[in-house]
């Protein structure tokens, strides 16, 4: 019924299906390993996310804690100005207004001696 050339036709059959077959197991194992992969990246990137956020956190709270600090710089600048010009007036006046006390009261005392 089946000759010899049949039977070798049928063996060679065999021998590329099992070949398809080891060649189907290994794409079958990559795919495997990709999918493995993928959600490894996947869960990574999920992490590098959250870090990104908690920096852009961070980098907000540092920004409004600059701005604070600036504001406190510029009030203690302006109360550096401000007692400057208290002293420079005081050093200006001091003078002026002790002059005159001491003119007032060697005016008093003449006017005190002469009566």
């Amino acid at each position: 019924m089946f000759g010899q050339d049949s039977k070798i036709k049928v063996a060679v059959l065999e021998e590329r299906v099992k070949i398809h077959e080891e060649m189907v197991e290994r794409v079958d194992a990559a795919i495997q390993t990709l999918s493995e992969t993928n959600q490894n990246i996947c869960k990574m990137l999920a992490v590098h996310d959250e870090r990104l956020d908690q920096c852009t956190r961070e980098d907000i709270s540092i920004i409004e804690k600059i701005g604070k600090m600036e504001m406190k710089v510029d009030e203690l600048s302006k109360f550096r100005w401000m007692a400057a010009g208290v002293v420079a007036l005081c050093i200006l006046f001091v003078p002026v207004v002790t002059d005159f006390i001491t003119s007032s009261i060697n005016s008093f005392t003449e006017q005190v001696k002469n009566k």
